[in-house]
């Protein structure tokens, strides 16, 4: 980990600690100021935020369709379940836009995850297609990192604390006509499992916006060194992250401390798993990256196949002249039978 990402880590941790102890004070207030549910804009980032761990998921199965080599064994089915794969995560994600886009009803939301996955799937088909296998193993590389953080993030560890916390959103309060907040908890307190409403804490889709944190690590596969081209991505992740946090707050659907929470939760994901993922281990990497490794000349001056070539037979004829003695050195060779072509001296 270079000395710049530490400060920055560090930076954000602080900046996380100060917005919740801000929230501790401030949270009913800045609700009750910011809040506009007819706000167009942050409707729409409501249904269609919550994009990115989807499409991360998406993105690794559509790689591994084209990643398949043509005589794979079972190459059709891996090809299939690779566009199951590829497809559910945009069925999930329409059905649960259409919960907050749509009026209500089963129908409704039906009709969204069809359309999405009707849509979107063969548009990330025709993203990667036409791609070499370089840069397909080296997409398939990152997004299997981002993957794994967006579901640890936002799939396990928030539904996770959402269900065990317990805490009233701030519109569900006004809906039962508690304009005073009685019901109002701070962040800090568990109320204790709940299974139909008070989920605001933490936010989830502040936490699927900073799955998008993913990006910058694109860096570690294809060593873009590029400083403009890494600026452009933290200034897109970080306004649409700051975006989605307020839209959340707008919405009453969050508090300060929430949005700070899931930012928190999905953040500190990525650190861990990009630390172990690149910087500790690089297991994966390193596998992905060996195929079609090219030939390479060792020490004794001949070029060696790939293991797995054919078998490799040590023999005994190659004669040097040293001094007024001839010593016989070995080589290896492919074929097993020029050990009987051999002259004998």
């Amino acid at each position: 980990m270079t000395k710049a990402r530490k400060i920055l880590y560090g930076s954000l941790l602080g900046l996380t600690a100060a917005l919740l102890v801000l929230g501790v004070f401030f949270d009913k207030s800045i609700a009750n100021a910011m809040y506009q549910p007819e706000n167009v804009m942050a409707q729409l980032m409501e249904g269609l935020g919550i994009l990115p761990p989807f499409l991360f998921v998406s993105a690794t199965f559509t790689v591994v369709f084209f990643l398949i080599k043509e005589d794979a064994a079972y190459r059709a089915l891996k090809k299939a379940l690779c566009v199951v794969g590829a497809t559910a995560p945009y069925l999930v994600f329409g059905y649960m836009a259409g919960g907050y886009l749509l009026p209500e009803g089963l129908l409704w939301k039906a009709i969204m995850a069809a359309g999405s996955a009707a849509v979107l799937t063969p548009l990330t088909f025709l993203v990667f297609r036409g791609r070499s296998q370089d840069t397909l193993r080296r997409l398939c590389i990152f997004l299997i990192f981002a993957s794994i953080v967006s579901v640890v993030s936002t799939v396990v560890v928030v539904n996770v604390l959402k269900y065990i916390w317990g805490r009233p959103r701030y519109y569900e309060m006004l809906e039962a006509w508690d304009y005073d907040l009685t019901a109002f908890t701070p962040w800090y307190k568990i109320n204790g499992f709940s299974l139909h409403g008070h989920h605001s804490f933490p936010s989830g889709h502040t936490c699927s916006a900073t799955n998008l944190l993913t990006l910058c690590a694109l860096g570690e596969v294809f060593n873009d060194e590029e400083p403009v081209r890494k600026r452009a991505i933290a200034i897109f992740v970080g306004i649409y992250i700051f975006a989605m946090a307020y839209s959340r707050m707008v919405m009453g659907a969050h508090f300060l401390s929430d949005v700070t929470a899931g930012f928190f939760i999905g953040f500190l994901t990525y650190a861990v798993a990009r630390y172990f993922y690149f910087d500790k281990s690089r297991l994966v990497v390193d596998a992905l990256m060996k195929v079609n490794k090219p030939e390479e000349q060792k020490e004794d001056g001949f070029v060696h196949e790939p293991d797995g070539g054919a078998e490799k037979v040590e023999v005994d004829y190659l004669p040097e002249d040293v001094g007024e003695e001839l010593s016989f050195t070995s080589r290896v060779v492919d074929d097993p039978d020029e050990e009987n072509n051999k002259e004998t001296l």
